[in-house]
């Protein structure tokens, strides 16, 4: 069952044994794998339960449909836009399917710096292995690779950079270009149309348009929730109590913090909330003479992994990944002003970009805000972290120039920087990437409620338990210990299942 209760109103009142908060890739997973062992769940998605029928393919309709604050959302000094989903299926409905597991050096360095010894690769296989089945991944296949990401290729084997064909979760694509905005073809193997549907086979009660505003707990062991049901326009319609033996958080590594600070639990030693790595990402825009209509066919298949060696350094580097934005979000992104800018979108369809994502060492914060919908994002980057976003640029630029572009642009604030075929690169070195120079973007928010066995340095155990109280747990981007370093849609649903499974096994002690 899945309900609109903007559409339904009125109060709704529920007793059940989990309830899991949030649909996106931790949420659907957990509350699917709860459901199918027996259990009586409740899922509670703050946004609205869009379908297929109802991705436009527009985006000046689908970005206040599917994104928190309309993809506007930022850090408190408006440095970062950070892109997260607000919708039934989470950030899953809009990201581009990049498909990897969790890196075997980042799994050693959180056994080694925070205790996880339970996560080894043996172990975590079967989740991966049934997270994987069930979002159909499969290798993107030669005739997929669209334009923009055969001229990336090609300028990175020209300069002899490591990069390959990635795996990705669709199922019969026809390569339409939308990812972005939600695939009007089911095509995406988002949780919309795989784990959220079979959650509802197996009889959860999933409630879209309701805003969690606290979990309560009492003698140490969680009790219920407590929200509101929300209208577009922050009214309230209804209020909402779920009583349950097992809370599942996955709102994400956002939201989920502010629900454990407004609830006051989980931060016993002031952890929940710190530790935020973003992933920051800034695009390098190159512009050729044929036309590369970049937004046609998957958007992202090639990856480029030179610059990013796990083994020998867990905790930094950088991978450059193609990328094209829509017109409007171009034109929003695109620095300068007036002729100039109106010259670089009259580009558009001989454009295409190479974004560098940075494995992050930078560590901000998240506090709650005057409202839910506002919470206060902290994250200044770093100068080692800025010295790496200056390399990668250079980087970017030489594999665009190779790729063929005539002029690639840098987007420094307030002027970008322009650069012909035959310019002197090391002038982006020389300009740097302080923060707030460039426009930046991050898709990725992850640790801060995270994994370890130390209470006093962690928020959950090894299982996404919260250390304080009982039957709570997290299951979302929040719990990974420190940057992941991949895209990270497979680990956060692996995480999830693995959650799952461990409620199911332990039932006699959480369900008493």
């Amino acid at each position: 069952m899945i309900v609109s209760m903007r559409a339904r109103g009125g109060d709704l009142m529920e007793t059940v044994d989990v309830c899991v908060i949030g649909s996106g890739a931790g949420g659907a997973v957990a509350a699917a794998e709860l459901a199918a062992g027996g259990r009586s769940v409740v899922v509670l998605e703050q946004g609205h339960h869009w379908t297929a029928k109802d991705f436009v393919q527009r985006e000046d309709v689908m970005l206040p449909r599917l994104f928190e604050e309309g993809g506007m959302r930022a850090t408190t000094d408006g440095a970062i836009r950070i892109i997260q989903g607000r919708c039934i299926g989470g950030s899953t409905v809009h990201n581009l399917c990049y498909c990897f597991r969790t890196p075997d050096p980042i799994l050693a360095f959180w056994r080694d710096q925070y205790g996880l010894t339970e996560l080894t690769p043996d172990a975590l296989a079967p989740s991966f292995a049934r997270v994987e089945q069930t979002l159909h991944v499969t290798q993107i296949r030669e005739d997929e690779v669209n334009t923009l990401n055969r001229l990336i290729r090609a300028g990175a084997e020209k300069l002899g950079y490591s990069g390959f064909v990635t795996k990705h979760n669709r199922r019969g694509c026809v390569q339409a270009g939308y990812c972005l905005l939600g695939c009007s073809y089911n095509a995406k193997q988002s949780m919309l149309v795989t784990y959220v549907p079979r959650a509802d086979a197996a009889g959860a009660r999933i409630y879209a348009n309701v805003q969690v505003e606290r979990i309560e707990a009492d003698h140490g062991r969680v009790r219920r929730v407590l929200g509101r049901v929300a209208g577009d326009d922050g009214s309230t319609h209804g209020a909402v109590e779920v009583r349950a033996k097992v809370v599942v958080l996955a709102a994400g590594a956002v939201a989920s913090p502010d629900i454990l600070l407004r609830s006051k639990l989980g931060n016993d030693d002031g952890q929940v909330g710190r530790n935020l790595h973003l992933h920051p990402a800034v695009v390098a825009t190159g512009f050729f003479d044929d036309e590369v209509h970049a937004y046609r066919g998957i958007p992202q298949s090639y990856y480029i992994d030179e610059f990013i060696d796990l083994e020998h350094d867990p905790h930094s580097g950088y991978v450059l990944m193609p990328i094209i934005e829509f017109p409007a979000m171009t034109a929003a992104s695109t620095p300068g002003f007036g002729k100039s800018h109106a010259a670089l979108m009259r580009a558009y369809a001989r454009s295409g970009g190479l974004l560098v994502l940075l494995h992050d060492r930078t560590a901000g914060r998240v506090r709650s805000g005057d409202a839910l919908a506002k919470p206060r994002i902290a994250y200044e980057l770093e100068p080692r972290d800025a010295a790496q976003m200056a390399e990668g640029l250079v980087h970017c630029a030489e594999v665009l120039f190779a790729a063929g572009a005539r002029r690639v642009l840098i987007p420094y604030l307030p002027e970008p920087l322009l650069l012909e075929r035959d310019a002197d690169l090391t002038v982006i070195a020389r300009r740097g990437a302080r923060h707030g120079s460039l426009t930046s973007t991050a898709v990725h928010p992850q640790s801060t409620c995270r994994m370890g066995r130390d209470a006093k340095t962690s928020v959950v155990n090894a299982w996404g338990e919260c250390h304080t109280t009982e039957g709570l747990f997290v299951a979302d981007m929040s719990v990974f210990p420190t940057s992941i370093g991949v895209p990270p849609q497979i680990t956060t649903a692996m995480f999830a299942d693995r959650t799952a499974h461990y409620i199911l096994d332990n039932w006699a002690r959480l369900g008493a």
